[in-house]
């Protein structure tokens, strides 16, 4: 019972973008080969990853950064923010800018672009420290733990109605599998926040050692069940993107759940975007040398833009950034172990 709660707990955390509206839509495009793509993207990829980045936490006991930093010095230390940012950026992109947007659009109808810029300049807004911000945030984390039940309500009621038939084989055929996709999955499990606060997470733990990191893979696994369950129901409720999932809550709730299940998804988004705008400044101020305040501009500048990008050509731009920050956090793992033999 010590690892499923605070594995679910750790799950949860990470459900962000990728889970709510990257997998969903692309669902929507590939059909039945989303299952063995996110499959292989979570609960293979995906935990492999997390393994070896709760283990740097464990054997070090330190954050990823002051890791990096005392192996590798001050290169390494700006290498590293390179490859946090070359995620980051592009995944807030998606969801700050272009899933975000989205909701916006659908719950005001205001025009696509100008809703992106809203809830970009809210997230920076709320990721300096301004009045209100903090509050909206508190609030959020708490409005966003009803999305998890949301789903699962969602699931049973679509599972008690229609079935895709889709076999156990047909489930895990790699021959399905898409490849960009994978890798631009892999590129959001390996980059940005993610493998930084399973270090924390794992450093925090430590004292269980390798307990530790099974906490961490067995989160990585139910996170990617949790995705999988999104896909299966996009699936099966034939809805159309962007925002399938939000489709799907319109199809089964009408258009008052379907308001309030936007709210729910908008919630969750800003659980991840204030942070994540916080660490695209924050990684932006090491890699330039500005300020926290600056840095947080040119962030959403640059995240507003990328919000304007065509949505498979972010995806591409991921799959690479994320292959790059993988092996990373190899190099590291090895130094590590290197370094504890001597």
């Amino acid at each position: 019972m010590w690892v499923i709660l605070p594995a679910v707990s750790l799950a949860m955390v990470h459900i962000a973008g990728d889970n709510l509206a990257v997998v969903p839509d692309m669902a929507v495009i590939l059909g039945a080969g989303i299952y063995a793509t996110t499959f292989f993207a979570y609960m293979i990829c995906g935990a492999i990853i997390t393994g070896i980045s709760a283990w740097i936490g464990v054997k070090t006991g330190q954050e990823l950064m002051i890791v990096v930093r005392k192996i590798f010095g001050c290169t390494g230390k700006k290498l590293l923010a390179l490859s946090i940012v070359a995620i980051c950026i592009p995944a807030s992109a998606l969801t700050g800018g272009y899933f975000s947007g989205s909701i916006i659009h659908m719950l005001t109808g205001m025009p696509q672009p100008a809703a992106a810029l809203v809830c970009v300049a809210g997230f920076a807004l709320m990721a300096s420290g301004w009045g209100w911000g903090e509050e909206i945030l508190r609030c959020s984390n708490y409005v966003a733990l009803l999305l998890m039940p949301a789903v699962i309500v969602m699931v049973l009621l679509t599972a008690s109605s229609a079935s895709l038939g889709i076999s156990p084989t047909m489930w895990l055929s790699f021959a399905e599998i898409d490849w960009m996709l994978v890798l631009a999955l892999i590129g959001y499990n390996a980059g940005g926040m993610r493998p930084a606060l399973v270090v924390e997470a794992a450093a925090y733990w430590t004292r269980k050692k390798n307990k530790a990191v099974v906490l961490a893979v067995i989160a990585k696994i139910f996170e990617g069940a949790f995705t999988l369950l999104i896909a299966h129901l996009v699936l099966t409720a034939d809805v159309q993107g962007p925002m399938a999932l939000s489709g799907v809550a319109g199809k089964l709730f009408g258009v008052h759940g379907h308001i309030v299940f936007n709210l729910l998804l908008l919630a969750t988004f800003i659980t991840t975007m204030v942070p994540a705008m916080m660490v695209n400044a924050r990684q932006i101020g090491v890699l330039t040398g500005l300020t926290y305040t600056p840095a947080l501009f040119l962030a959403a500048v640059i995240v507003y833009i990328g919000s304007c990008i065509d949505f498979t050509s972010i995806l591409l731009l991921m799959s690479g950034t994320g292959l790059f920050m993988t092996l990373f956090i190899i190099v590291t793992a090895c130094a590590v172990h290197k370094l504890s033999r001597k």
